[in-house]
C-alpha cells in the first residue's frame, strides 16, 4: 500500500471514474470512489495476512478431503476458510487501523456529504478550531 503514494492513487481513481462506467455510471463525487480507493490501496496489506494462513495450512486436510469426495467449494467453505478466519480478522484490523487516519486518498477524493473521519479533522484543524477536532478525535 505504500509503493504507490496517496495522491497518485487518487488521481489515477478520478481520471478512471470521471467517464461514466457502463452499467454503474459514474463513481466521481460519490463515496463509492472513496471506496474503491481505498480497496485498491489497502488489500494487499488485508491479504497479506491471508496468504500467509493459507499457506500454512497442511496440503493433507485438503488431500483427505477430496478422497473423501468433497468438492472443491466444500473443502473451501469447510477446511481453508474457518482456518484462515483469525488471519482475515487480523487482517481487517490492520486495514481499519491504517485507514481510520489516512488522509491523502481522501482528502482529493472526499465530496460535500462525504467527508472521511480524516478530511473532517483536518479541516477543523485548518480553520482554527483545534477543540472541536480534538472533541471529535477523542469522541471516536
Amino acid at each position: 500500500p505504500y509503493t504507490i503514494p496517496g495522491v497518485v492513487l487518487a488521481i489515477a481513481c478520478i481520471l478512471l471514474f470521471l467517464r461514466p462506467l457502463p452499467l454503474i455510471g459514474s463513481l466521481y463525487a460519490t463515496a463509492s470512489i472513496i471506496l474503491v480507493a481505498y480497496a485498491m490501496r489497502f488489500l494487499t496489506l488485508a491479504m497479506k495476512p491471508v496468504t500467509t494462513a493459507v499457506g500454512q495450512i497442511p496440503r493433507d486436510l485438503d488431500e483427505a478431503a477430496a478422497v473423501s469426495g468433497a468438492g472443491p467449494l466444500r473443502r473451501l467453505w469447510t477446511i481453508t476458510a474457518p482456518l484462515a478466519a483469525p488471519a482475515a480478522v487480523a487482517g481487517g484490523l490492520l486495514v481499519f487501523m491504517s485507514a481510520f487516519n489516512e488522509l491523502t486518498v481522501s482528502a482529493l477524493l472526499w465530496s460535500s456529504g462525504k467527508e472521511t473521519l480524516g478530511v473532517v479533522l483536518f479541516s477543523l484543524e485548518e480553520a482554527g478550531l483545534g477543540t472541536q477536532a480534538a472533541a471529535i478525535a477523542v469522541s471516536t
